[in-house]
Order: structure tokens, then C-alpha cells, then sequence
């Protein structure tokens, strides 16, 4: 019960600094914090138009009359404009099996990783470094993971790509689109 009537003393000592030119200097504060997260609300939206804008000029616009006008690079207003290919790629879940035995049936089969995980209590310390056979002997179940490093896998597809060699893009999840490159002439 007393706690409760030491908090409504505090409460009654702040309620008593409360007076009509500090009331009016806090509501002050909340309007002008009220205009500045606003404004950055607006140049958050006007950054990201901003962004849309630059891809559409930069993977569409651009790329596109440069491929209608058969140029690779042009030196427009002391920049140097050329053209970049941009490739992503991600194996979808359902074609995993045929990539990966593509791969190792055309001699790529080096880009696959496998991990190979295991938890352990605190103290096993020194079973964590044993091998999976050590593991499985001990009666651990180790987790694997077989997988490609989206970036490894972006590079291949790129480098099949660039090198005129097929290569399934759908199966690799593969994205491929050009890209202009504006750099300013040294």
C-alpha cells in the first residue's frame, strides 16, 4: 500500500512542474518530431522511386537500345557506357537431383559442397573432430547438407554462358539480364 502512495506522490511532483509553457513547449516537440519522422518517410519513398527509376534505365532501358544498336560500349558525355552481364542463379528444390547429376555427369561436380553437421552436448568437445564413420560408430546421426554457394553457382552458369557452351536455365534457376555500366572517363 505504500508503494502505491509514493508513486502518486512522484506522479503529484511531476504533475506540479507541469505548467502551460512547458505543456506547450512538449507539444512543440511532439509536432516537430512528428514533421521529421514524416519527412523521412517521403524520402525513404522518394529514394526507392529513385532506385526503380535506375533499374529501369540501368537493366532495361539502356541495355536494350545499346543491343538494337549493336554496341557493347559508347562514350556519351565524358562517361564510358558499356554493357555488364548480371547472373543469378538458384537450383529450384524440385530440380536439385537433375542438377546435381548433371553437373557430376558433365565433370562440374567440384562446385558441389557437402556439409556433413552434428550437435554435441558441452564436454564433447573432442568428438566434434572426429570423423562421420568415428560419429556414426558412436552412435551420433550427422546431418548432411549438399548445396551449391549461390554465388559459385552464378559464376558457372555465367561462365557457361560467356563461353558459348550450353547449360539449362531453368534447371539452375538461372536469371540472366544485361546491365549498363557508367564510369566516368579517367
Amino acid at each position: 500500500m505504500s508503494d502505491m502512495f509514493e508513486d502518486m506522490f512522484d506522479e503529484g511532483d511531476a504533475l506540479s512542474r507541469v505548467n502551460k509553457d512547458t505543456g506547450t513547449q512538449l507539444s512543440s516537440l511532439v509536432r516537430q518530431l512528428r514533421e521529421v519522422e514524416d519527412k523521412i518517410s517521403e524520402a525513404e519513398e522518394y529514394v526507392k522511386e529513385m532506385k526503380q527509376q535506375q533499374r529501369a534505365l540501368s537493366m532495361d532501358s539502356i541495355p536494350s537500345l545499346m543491343d538494337e544498336m549493336g554496341l557493347e560500349r559508347v562514350d556519351v558525355d565524358g562517361l564510358i557506357v558499356s554493357r555488364k552481364m548480371i547472373v543469378k542463379a538458384s537450383i529450384p528444390l524440385e530440380r536439385k537431383e537433375e542438377a546435381f547429376a548433371w553437373l557430376r555427369d558433365n565433370k562440374f561436380g567440384d562446385i558441389i559442397k557437402n556439409d556433413v553437421t552434428c550437435s554435441f552436448a558441452m564436454g564433447e568437445d573432442n568428438v566434434a573432430g572426429d570423423v562421420v564413420g568415428i560419429l556414426q560408430d558412436r552412435g551420433f546421426s550427422p546431418t548432411t547438407k549438399t548445396h551449391i554457394h549461390p554465388s559459385t553457382l552464378s559464376a558457372f552458369v555465367k561462365e557457361r554462358l560467356v563461353g558459348g557452351n550450353p547449360i539449362d536455365l531453368d534447371m539452375f534457376g538461372a536469371f540472366v539480364n544485361n546491365s549498363a555500366q557508367i564510369k566516368r572517363k579517367a
